[in-house]
């Protein structure tokens, strides 16, 4: 039988590029590095060469809101 997600699950699936994050939080890409590299954005896969950057959701949440939320 399927179920229907709830939105915060779906949401929890979703990742950023680090173009979205500089939008949503007004800032460059430099802060969004500097965000990554101090641990305050968690990314999806480990950063390294020829794999786009991408960040999750939820830490862009806690990021924004100060914490866990849902």
């Amino acid at each position: 039988m399927a179920t229907a997600s709830s939105p915060a699950v779906d949401d929890d699936l979703r990742a950023y590029s680090k173009r979205e994050i500089q939008e949503r939080l007004g800032v460059s890409e430099r802060t969004v590095d500097r965000l990554i590299d101090r641990g305050e954005l968690k990314t999806v896969f480990p950063r390294r060469s020829g794999v786009p950057t991408r960040v999750t959701a939820r830490s862009l949440r806690e990021l924004m809101y100060g914490g866990a939320q849902g």
